[in-house]
């Protein structure tokens, strides 16, 4: 049965005095940090906020970050109609915060990095930096286009507000914000918006727990329908989901955000020291949980809300009419002010990689060549190319966020944009990471075969829907792994045949062992003589000339 459009609840004076002020905050947060201290005149400060950031506001970032329209919307409309089951991919922080702290961060930290991909050129080659950097580039815009075109769904589903103007009016304040005011104007924005996020979290689930009638009439109403299915242990991997693929693929999933993406791993560094920076991300630990458990149960909430019968066994609040899964959300008629936009954190890190990874390596191979040119000036010419750099990707996400409604389910698109792509990016960082011996030749074939694997499911996949847009029973079992292994596949391929790899063409070509700076190793798998180097000290880097890092060490199996 569906709503008329007078039962839909839609925005009062009230609430367009929140959003409008909402959106003002964050836009005078910008304006703020643009002058604030000698405003952003260099690119340490306007990229990583001169590495000075505590560790709370920092992980609240972060945590606001990958908590985005997609996850606030998505999440309870998997649960409405698959039941609670996703819930379960809170275990699988267990395992990605532990690694990304104790393996990643300490790496990166050490090496005093602006870009992640910086790393990839120290451990093998600037070919696999560009390629990493223009990877992220593609696939962050995506993802922030989505995050874009979530909240303009939600607003028009109760609304009388189109699309395109939330989309418009969202990425613009967005994008000025993030040009003028830079990394510390795309934290503390952050922090203010998770704090709306959290309260109107907490106030949908107690007001839409009281409207179901309790919470032991949620738990009963969704029982009663069988959609208490926590625990689902089919080792199928073509199952939809099950506990295994959202542990272990949901690791897999999250890996490749949360320790070797521009986007944390930027925000990560900006913090004043490797304690500061560990500690931020042990923080999301626990605020992962709450976070994604508040998401969950608010699903829980809308299933028994359009669920619940009367004494003669009729819907007390029909289920609404939708054209997607993401149009199932209780969220939207309890409360109707919240729009939290955390595209900023990807155009200021879409920016950075742009530039430090792209633009400079460019202008010093020039500069090389031609043995001419000046650097004075260059910091700020560098910060202004920043500054024009996130308009431009601003821009570029309000566009395709327009054609973002062709995706499909968001959970599904969004886990799957991420898992097939991922996989193979976390696989060329573990292999520099965690295995001294391997070299150039073995990470770029690896990654060339993770990606070759990747796009061959996504393409099958996408050729091999049935009506209902899910892919066919009778397609090939590689197009019909779920959702939330695509990274697992991709990612063990990649090291595997990386691994493989640099063994081969090291005794094909009779090379010798490579040197290996073991700042560039995970300290765990670090040679023993690397010990006497302090682990928390910052090594130097290279020059903009691209001068070999001292301490090298002859490293072999």
């Amino acid at each position: 049965m569906a709503f008329t459009k007078e039962e839909f609840h839609n925005f009062g004076a009230v609430d367009y005095v929140i959003f409008g002020g909402m959106l003002a905050v964050t836009a005078a947060t910008g304006l703020y940090h643009a002058f604030a201290g000698g405003g952003q005149r260099t690119t340490a400060k306007y990229l990583m906020a001169d590495r000075s950031m505590f560790s709370l506001p920092v992980a609240i970032s972060v945590l606001a970050s990958f908590l985005s329209a997609v996850t606030i919307l998505g999440v309870p409309s998997e649960i409405f109609v698959y039941g609670v089951q996703y819930w379960m991919v809170i275990w699988c922080y267990f395992i990605t915060i532990p690694v990304t702290a104790i393996f990643f961060i300490p790496v990166f930290h050490g090496l005093g990095l602006t870009s992640a991909y910086e790393y990839l050129e120290q451990r093998f080659s600037m070919s696999l930096r560009v390629v990493a950097a223009c990877l992220f580039i593609l696939q962050n815009t995506f993802y922030i286009a989505v995050i874009l075109y979530a909240p303009a769904l939600a607003l028009e589903t109760v609304t009388k507000f189109a699309v395109w103007k939330t989309v418009l009016i969202a990425g613009i304040v967005c994008t000025i914000y993030t040009s003028l005011g830079g990394m510390k104007a795309v934290i503390y924005t952050d922090v203010f918006n998770f704090c709306v996020l959290f309260v109107s979290l907490v106030t949908i689930v107690v007001m839409g727990t009281v409207r179901a009638g309790g919470m032991g009439r949620v738990w009963e109403i969704n029982a009663n329908h069988s959609h208490l299915n926590f625990l689902d242990f089919d080792g199928d991997p073509t199952t939809r989901l099950s506990f295994w693929s959202l542990v272990i693929g949901g690791a897999f999933t999250t890996l490749p955000m949360w320790a070797v993406s521009q986007t944390s791993v930027q925000r990560f560094l900006t913090a004043k020291s490797l304690q500061e920076a560990r500690r931020s991300v042990w923080i999301n630990l626990p605020g992962n949980i709450i976070m994604v458990t508040l998401v969950a149960f608010s699903g829980m909430v809308l299933f028994a809300f359009y669920n619940a019968t009367g004494a003669k066994g009729q819907q007390t609040h029909p289920t609404p009419n939708y054209t997607s899964p993401d149009q199932v959300r209780l969220t939207l008629h309890l409360t109707t002010h919240h729009l939290t936009s955390v595209a900023a954190s990807g155009f200021n890190a879409l920016a950075t990689v742009t530039l430090v990874d792209i633009i400079r390596p460019i202008r010093n191979r020039r500069r090389l060549m031609s043995s001419a040119g000046s650097t004075a000036g260059q910091e700020a010419r560098d910060t202004w190319i920043s500054r024009g750099l996130s308009l431009f990707y601003g821009g570029l996400a309000i566009g395709l966020a327009f054609v973002a409604s062709q995706i499909g389910s968001l959970i599904k698109a969004t886990n799957s944009i991420f898992g097939a792509l991922g996989g193979p990016m976390l696989g060329i960082f573990t292999l520099g990471v965690f295995f001294p011996s391997a070299n150039t030749g073995g990470a770029l074939t690896g990654f060339t075969g993770g990606m070759s694997v990747a796009l061959w499911m996504a393409i099958g996949a996408f050729f091999n829907k049935d009506d209902q847009g899910n892919v066919s029973k009778n397609a090939f079992w590689l197009y019909r792994i779920s959702f939330m292994l695509y990274s697992v596949f991709t990612w063990v391929i990649t090291v595997l045949i990386g691994y493989l790899a640099s063994h081969v063409t090291r005794k094909a070509l009779s090379l010798k062992d490579d040197m290996v700076n073991p700042k560039l190793i995970t300290p765990i798998c670090r040679p023993k003589l690397s010990r006497n180097i302090q682990n928390d000290s910052p090594l130097p880097l290279p020059d903009e000339d691209c001068a070999e890092t001292s301490a090298l060490l002859n490293v072999s199996d």
